[in-house]
């Protein structure tokens, strides 16, 4: 499955499937704390239509480790996991794929400065795709 991430400061997805981003496309960030969102796209072959598809974004740190974060319950690990269910559109011929998207807002993170990150996305387990930014020292 192919699949592609984008950074940006906001994103959110309507019911049509259409995603609204603001402040995308960027790769380095900080060095203060900012809101960030990872904004997925998919690529549905028609095989996979009606069954779910799990998909999990995770932050990573420069040693390829889950990135763990302060949180209401303790330090948590940034790690968002669900999935994603395509249908048939109506009057569909079947002989394209489809495209499913998501976004993921997060608030401002405590990450380290002169540092390089990476979201990446798995699709069934596996690692998809991938997008680094660093972010700047003061």
């Amino acid at each position: 499955m192919q699949a592609t991430l984008v950074l940006c400061d906001f994103a959110e997805a309507d019911a049509s499937g259409k995603v609204h981003m603001l402040g995308a496309g960027w790769s380095f960030m900080g060095p203060a704390p900012a809101p960030q969102a990872v904004v997925a796209f998919l690529r549905v072959p028609a095989d996979r239509l009606g069954s779910p598809i799990p998909v999990t974004v995770r932050l990573l740190g420069p040693a390829h480790q889950v990135v763990e974060v302060p949180g209401l319950g303790g330090v948590q690990r940034l790690e968002i996991s669900g999935q994603i269910e395509m249908r048939e559109p109506e009057s569909w011929d079947g002989t394209s794929d489809l495209s499913a998207s998501f976004a993921v807002n997060i608030g401002p993170l405590p990450l380290q400065p002169a540092t390089t990150y990476t979201w990446s996305l798995d699709v069934d387990g596996k690692e998809t795709t991938s997008t680094q930014f660093f972010v700047q020292s003061a």
